[in-house]
C-alpha cells in the first residue's frame, strides 16, 4: 500500500448535516457527510506517543545517559570552582536538577540516579527491567561525566579539587579553651566509615521521599516538582557536604573515582544512598503513599 493511502477501516464518518444547493430554490435537501481520515506516523493503532520502542524505552534511556553525564559534569564544575565551600556544588548540583526535571521529567523522570531509581522501583512506579536499564545508563553517564571533567578542567584545579570526587572529610587539629580556662587538645581526626555511610542514608532517605511525595504520589504531587525536588539536593548537599561531600548519587562518586583514582571508603557511596533509598522507596509504599499506591491497598 502507498504511504498516501488510507484503508477503508480508518475512515470514521461523522453525523451528515443538511444544506441547500447553492443557486437552486427547490427545497431539496442535500446531505453531505464528513469523512475523517487518521494517518499514524508510528505505523500502530492508536495514539503514537505512547507507542513504539523508541517512545517507551530508547528515548528515556537517553534522556538518562546523556541527562545524568550533563547534570554530574555542572556538579562537578560547581565542585572543582572557587564557590566558598560547599555552597556552589549544592547549588550547581540543585538547580541543574531542577532545570532538567522541568524539561524531560515527562520523558524518563529524570533520575539521574540509581538510588532514585531504587526508590521508584520500590514505590512500583517503574518495571525491574528498566530499572535495570537505567541504573547502566546513570553509570555510564557518570563516567563520562568524570571524563570530560577530566579533559577540561587544568591539571592544577584538577587536583585541588580531586577530580570532584567525594571522600570522607579530615578534621584538622585544633585547641579549644573551656570558660573554666582549661584547655583541650583535638587532634587530627576523620569522619568514620559508618558515620559517613549514616550520613549518606539520611540525607538520602529525605531526598528520596521527597521525590515520590511531590512527584509520585496521588494525592500530593505538584506542578512545583522540579523546584521543590532541586532545593532539596541543594539542602542535602549543603547538610552533608562537609562531611561526606555530599554524593547521595553512586553515579556522580563513580566517574571521579575513577579519573582521579581516588577509591578510599568510596563504598560509602554506594552502601549509604542506596540504603536510603530503599527504605524511602520502602516507608512510602507501607506507610507514606496514598491508599490507591499503598500496600496492603484499600478494598473498597
Amino acid at each position: 500500500m502507498l504511504a498516501s493511502e488510507v484503508p477503508l477501516s480508518e475512515r470514521q464518518h461523522m453525523l451528515p448535516h443538511e444544506g441547500h444547493i447553492d443557486g437552486h430554490n427547490t427545497g431539496e435537501v442535500v446531505h453531505t457527510t464528513t469523512t475523517v481520515i487518521r494517518k499514524n506516523v508510528d505505523g500502530k493503532e492508536g495514539d503514537p506517543d505512547n507507542k513504539g520502542k523508541f517512545i517507551s524505552v530508547i528515548r528515556p534511556l537517553l534522556v538518562e545517559l546523556i541527562g545524568t553525564c550533563f547534570f554530574v559534569l555542572i556538579g562537578l564544575f560547581g565542585v572543582c570552582s572557587a564557590g566558598p565551600g560547599v555552597v556552589a556544588a549544592a547549588f550547581a548540583f540543585g538547580l541543574a536538577l531542577m532545570v532538567f526535571a522541568a524539561s524531560f521529567g515527562h520523558i524518563s523522570g529524570v533520575h539521574f540516579n540509581p538510588s532514585v531509581t531504587l526508590g521508584v522501583l520500590l514505590a512500583g512506579e517503574v518495571q525491574p527491567v528498566m530499572a535495570v536499564l537505567y541504573f547502566v545508563m546513570q553509570l555510564l553517564g557518570g563516567i563520562a561525566a568524570g571524563g570530560i571533567a577530566k579533559m577540561l578542567l587544568r591539571d592544577g584545579v584538577y587536583a585541588r579539587c580531586r577530580g570532584g570526587a567525594t571522600v570522607l572529610s579530615t578534621y584538622v587539629a585544633f585547641n579549644h579553651t573551656l570558660p573554666d580556662n582549661n584547655i583541650v587538645f583535638y587532634t587530627e581526626d576523620t569522619v568514620k566509615w559508618w558515620e559517613g555511610i549514616l550520613i549518606e542514608l539520611l540525607v538520602t532517605f529525605v531526598f528520596i521521599t521527597i521525590i515520590l511525595m511531590v512527584a509520585l504520589d496521588t494525592k500530593s504531587k505538584t506542578g512545583l516538582a522540579p523546584v521543590l525536588i532541586g532545593f532539596t539536593l541543594v539542602a542535602c548537599i549543603l547538610a552533608a557536604g562537609a562531611f561526606t561531600g555530599g554524593s547521595l548519587n553512586p553515579a556522580r562518586s563513580l566517574g571521579p573515582a575513577i579519573f582521579a583514582n581516588e577509591w578510599k571508603d568510596h563504598y560509602v557511596y554506594w552502601v549509604g544512598p542506596l540504603a536510603g533509598a530503599a527504605i524511602a522507596g520502602c516507608f512510602y509504599r507501607f506507610i507514606w503513599a496514598h491508599s490507591d499506591r499503598r500496600i496492603p491497598r484499600r478494598i473498597k
